[in-house]
């Protein structure tokens, strides 16, 4: 017999817009929404989503509209995905920290990295929602 959890204890994310250079991403001004999630799926309560705009991370399987869940962090090792501010706001990317640069990879293959010196890091990348509309 299948039963259900009728219910269960979430936290609610907040969902943050672009984010600036200088104000920290979850600064009232930029927190547009809240979303539930169980409490399982979280390491803390330290996370927050963000929309993803673009498809510069499509062989990740993140694609554009998506929401990624990000876990706040403010330093990465290479390979993990983060969310680094850049001038233009905040950027979904794979982390390198390369002889005296950070690379920031997008991955999608007919795009170019984003080559710093000196970037925020904001949080490593845990999940991702998808919604379908008709």
């Amino acid at each position: 017999e299948f039963q259900f959890a009728a219910v269960r204890a979430a936290i609610h994310v907040p969902i943050v817009g672009r984010g600036a250079a200088g104000e920290p991403i979850l600064a009232e001004q930029n927190i547009e929404s809240y979303f539930p999630i169980p409490t399982e799926f979280l390491p803390n309560n330290q996370t927050f989503l963000l929309k993803v705009r673009g498809e510069s991370m499509i062989n990740a399987g993140i694609l554009d509209g998506d929401y990624v869940l990000v876990e706040q962090a403010q330093t990465a090792r290479n390979g993990d995905m983060v969310v680094a501010l850049i001038e233009d706001g905040a950027t979904v990317k794979t982390f390198y920290r390369e002889e005296g640069v950070i690379r920031l990879q997008p991955e999608n293959d007919f795009m170019d990295p984003i080559i710093v010196t000196d970037v925020s890091i904001m949080g490593k990348v845990i999940g991702v929602f998808r919604f379908f509309r008709s």
